[in-house]
């Protein structure tokens, strides 16, 4: 992929809050909503999967300082390069976070909104 390319939209993986006490988060999102975890649910991060198919979570670094946002993650084929270009448009990457089953590029445009560029890698 060059850097001059568009990056490739799947569509809107899921919308995510961070929090900076996990227990509360929870206890408020899911008394609220009647929230039940999804197949994601860990000490740092939830999701919960909504009845028209999206997503909402929640998350807490392990060791990053806390941001208050609510993140769009855009489903991209190529977090990495993604990151690459979001910077030549003047946007700002502030931090890759990742592993097996998906990798994410944290990124905010020139007015400073946060989202993510999030890739699901493979699994078998």
């Amino acid at each position: 992929m060059k850097s001059s390319d568009a990056i490739t939209l799947r569509g809107i993986d899921f919308v995510m809050f961070q929090v900076t006490d996990m227990p509360r988060a929870r206890a408020f999102w899911e008394t609220l909503l009647g929230l039940n975890p999804g197949a994601f649910d860990s000490e740092y991060y939830v999701e919960y999967d909504l009845p028209d198919g999206s997503t909402f979570a929640l998350g807490k670094h392990p060791t990053q300082p806390h941001v208050a946002m609510g993140g769009i993650m855009f489903g991209v084929e190529h977090a990495e390069h993604g990151a690459e270009r979001v910077t030549e448009l003047g946007g700002t990457f502030h931090a890759n976070f990742g592993g097996e089953i998906c990798a994410t590029a944290w990124c905010s445009d020139p007015d400073g909104n946060f989202f993510g560029l999030h890739q699901r890698r493979a699994t078998t």
